[in-house]
């Protein structure tokens, strides 16, 4: 978004009003402020701790919205722009100057002034030339490879305005630009904000330090969330000759014919590399906070992949379980329906009807079984059982696991050999104070 109209008041805010929830009341902060200010002033708000003037500071640069009224910027209303286009906004047209600086710790100097020009999407060579001719201008010539531990407050400062005209703003925004620092870099700073006010830009300077504001062209004093007075501190303030500042360039990408194709894959590169060199920079300066974001998601990870390979696990076993239970195996039973008494006296299956079961493309396995009831005997041991004569195919067709031993085969089973496979309970049974093996002994 541009800034279009020249013959229009740079701010204009009407019948303003900012308010806060706090529980079940309200709390106004700004009340029915009415302000303007033309481009190219240099203004400071003077107020006490707690009477909205970071408030309204907030709210000239779109870091914040108002409750109620209007906010214009060169008679466009805020209130009608996307976040977007207010970002836009920002990034191209306001300059922010902290007390604190709010310098990235593991960026350099020339690292940090860069920051607004990569979110702006300008090119890296580009970028670099111009953070280090704004350094050059401040007097950090030689400091550019610092980070911000290694700087003085008034060099801190410093390469928070060169930030701040990182991407041309036609718009300084100073909270308490000097209250961090000595009476020698806080007149280094003043002294810097007059250069950028007579280039033309428009510096709004919040600060509780009516010598600061002596500084400025205009006063205007705020108390409890109210303007209640606005002075000029020079008969003409236009006296001081004042150019324009050269208009921001467009951030790369806002145009679709701004750019070939080319130029607009180089530019996403770009991007990635930036924000994967921001990353690594970021980790590196804090390890510890790395280390345990890191830790914190191996464990997480960890934790999944065991719940769900235990869950996959149960689910097999289960299925296991059903099907040794033998959901697929269909036994068909001679006679009219189950517990039929004549079914021992009915031959209507015979091993021929197996043998044309197991041609059919859906049977696995048929076997034809013959079973009763009867006592076993090893030794001086006995018990009932279930005795089943059966083909070779029956191990198949029930999904029998063998512990020990062989299956009988098809030449055993046409032979009638006497071969007896026997379950768990028959073995702990007859053979519980048997030392060795149950294999090759007899059972009558």
């Amino acid at each position: 978004m541009g800034l279009p109209d020249p013959t229009e008041p740079l701010i204009v805010l009407s019948a303003l009003r900012r308010e806060f929830s706090a529980g079940e009341s309200t709390i106004c902060v700004l009340k029915d402020v009415d302000l303007t200010i033309s481009a190219g002033e240099m203004v400071a708000i003077v107020g006490a701790s707690g009477s909205g003037k970071s408030t309204l500071m907030n709210i000239l640069g779109c870091l914040d919205r108002p409750s109620a009224g209007h906010y214009r910027i060169s008679g466009r209303e805020t209130s009608d722009l996307t976040p977007d286009e207010l970002a836009a906004l920002r990034r191209e047209h306001f300059g922010f100057i902290f007390q604190r600086y709010h310098l990235l710790s593991e960026l350099t100097a020339l690292g940090n002034v860069e920051m607004p020009a990569i979110y702006a999407g300008h090119a890296a060579r580009e970028r670099q030339a111009r953070a280090g001719a704004l350094l050059a201008r401040l007097g950090m010539a030689e400091r550019t490879g610092h980070r911000p531990g290694q700087l003085s407050g008034g060099q801190q400062q410093r390469v928070s305005i060169a930030r701040a005209l990182m991407n041309n703003a036609t718009v300084i925004l100073a909270d308490e630009p000097t209250g961090a620092l000595d009476s020698r870099s806080g007149e280094e700073v003043l002294r810097i904000l007059g250069e950028l006010n007579r280039e033309g830009r428009t510096v709004i300077i919040v600060t509780h330090d009516m010598a600061v504001a002596a500084r400025a062209d205009r006063i205007i004093e705020i108390r409890d969330g109210v303007i209640v007075a606005d002075r000029r501190t020079q008969a003409n303030p236009q006296d001081a000759p004042k150019t324009a500042p050269a208009t921001a360039r467009e951030p790369a990408g806002a145009s679709p014919t701004a750019a070939p194709t080319a130029a607009s894959l180089r530019a996403t590169a770009d991007r990635f590399r930036e924000a994967f060199q921001m990353a690594l920079l970021s980790m590196n300066a804090h390890r510890l906070r790395t280390f345990l974001t890191m830790l914190g998601i191996i464990i997480g990870i960890a934790s999944v992949v065991c719940v769900v390979a235990l869950g996959e696990g149960s689910r097999q076993m289960v299925l296991s379980n059903i099907s040794s239970l033998g959901t697929n195996t269909l036994e068909i039973f001679a006679g009219k329906d189950f517990g039929d008494t004549r079914s021992g006296k009915i031959t209507t299956l015979v091993v021929s009807d197996a043998n044309e079961l197991a041609k059919q493309a859906y049977v696995a396995a048929v076997t034809p079984t013959v079973s009763t009831s009867s006592t076993v005997r090893f030794g001086a041991k006995e018990a009932s059982a279930l005795v089943n004569g059966v083909s070779d195919s029956y191990f198949a067709a029930k999904g029998t696991k063998l512990a020990q031993g062989r299956f009988f085969d098809a030449d055993a089973a046409r032979a009638y050999a006497q071969d007896v496979v026997i379950d768990e309970n028959t073995r702990k049974t007859l053979f519980a104070d048997l030392p060795g093996s149950p294999l090759g002994k007899v059972i009558l």
